[in-house]
């Protein structure tokens, strides 16, 4: 079988702001790739924020069959995108979108997608580019523009349906009912025009599209207005993703990743429980042992995904229950970001008991990554 040498430069990533820096860590790892395997690109537009792109390339490690690269506009500029099988464009920071886009890059990346064929996924306001908004410079390859006056729209954990093409992609779900995901954008979908576009997954009611999918030339679009990356249990969809862009046999993913069924009522994010959210994560600093692990339990059953981070700030805690209780949260609701905060935490472990425990969550993290 043909192989051929792939060069990933992968760059640390700081949850509100993924702007390069002087002190940002970075390392290139060498990725021996067969002609199986599929290379996606994250790309990172200069000057603007993307909290979840750590979450993406996290949900992307699910699958042992893709890598990825973060792309600068300089590393686009330079790469002309060879090697690359799918963009991702991530969402920006609530608010921003890419109000200027170099000239050259839009050739290369309408390019990418219309002659070359490849694969191309837009994530929440990471769509813009892609689509007729008028809130970003975009390469107009979708006829969709986005919707602020959607008073149905909501942010939480949303009930979702598919559609009969939606079932085609994602067949492991067709015989679940109550299908929960992420939702945190500030607007909706607005097709301009049907003709080739077709909607994969909606809203209970079917009149608010949240995945939609496309094609524009020989390139196959996705449009998610949905955080699947920060939905435990259905993160998987972003790989499937991109093996749907590209073509690429689907291949189904273990029991600890596929979780259609972990949450099971929606949540809503209003005024009220936002402020219940900060009151439980405040008391993850107040220094007693009780009060921070009642509240990492009543999150856990709330929101956990909301505290996350804060959780993940725990594991240095001095005291052996709270760090591994922190832990498991992080177990449950797959937060791999955290693997390499509980090696380091391992090897200065004075416990062998909670050492032990610390490396056994340790693995069911690293479970969840490289399947297939």
């Amino acid at each position: 079988m043909k192989r051929i040498i792939f060069f990933i430069a992968i760059f640390s990533v700081v949850l509100m702001s993924c702007n390069r820096t002087d002190t940002e860590s970075k390392y290139v790892k060498k990725v021996e790739l067969n002609e199986e395997t599929i290379a996606v690109g994250i790309y990172k537009a200069t000057g603007y924020d993307y909290p979840n792109i750590k979450y993406i390339a996290e949900a992307i490690n699910i699958d042992a069959g893709i890598v990825y690269v973060t792309l600068t506009d300089a590393d686009v500029l330079k790469t002309k995108l060879e090697n690359i099988d799918v963009i991702i464009f991530p969402g920006m920071k609530s608010g921003q979108y890419i109000d200027q886009l170099d000239d050259e890059i839009a050739q290369i990346l309408r390019n990418f997608i219309t002659q070359k064929g490849k694969g191309a996924i837009g994530v929440c306001s990471g769509c813009g580019i892609l689509s007729n908004s008028n809130n970003s410079q975009s390469l107009g390859l979708v006829k969709l523009d986005f919707d602020k006056s959607n008073a149905e729209l909501s942010s939480g954990l949303l009930n979702f349906k598919l559609t009969e093409n939606g079932k085609n992609i994602f067949p492991d779900l067709q015989d679940y009912e109550n299908l929960l995901i992420h939702v945190s954008s500030d607007f909706s979908f607005n097709l301009l025009d049907t003709a080739g576009v077709e909607i994969v997954a909606s809203n209970l009611e079917g009149n608010i599209p949240l995945v939609v999918t496309t094609k524009s030339g020989n390139g196959k679009i996705a449009m998610l207005n949905v955080n699947a990356e920060t939905t435990p249990g259905m993160r998987w969809m972003i790989p499937r993703m991109v093996r749907w862009s590209t073509n690429k046999e689907y291949v189904w993913y273990d029991k600890n990743i596929f979780r259609p069924e972990l949450f099971n009522e929606q949540v809503i994010i209003d005024d009220e429980l936002n402020t219940k959210l900060k009151e439980l994560i405040s008391k993850l600093d107040s220094g007693k042992k009780d009060d921070i692990i009642d509240a990492m339990d009543e999150l856990e059953q709330i929101y956990p995904w909301a505290a996350a981070e804060k959780v993940r700030s725990l594991l240095i805690e001095k005291n052996g229950d709270i760090k591994l209780r922190a832990a498991k949260y992080l177990v449950n609701i797959e937060y791999t970001v955290a693997v390499e905060d509980m090696k380091k935490i391992i090897k200065n472990e004075r416990s062998r008991k909670t050492k032990e425990k610390l490396y056994a969550y340790q693995v069911e993290l690293e479970n969840m990554m490289d399947q297939n």
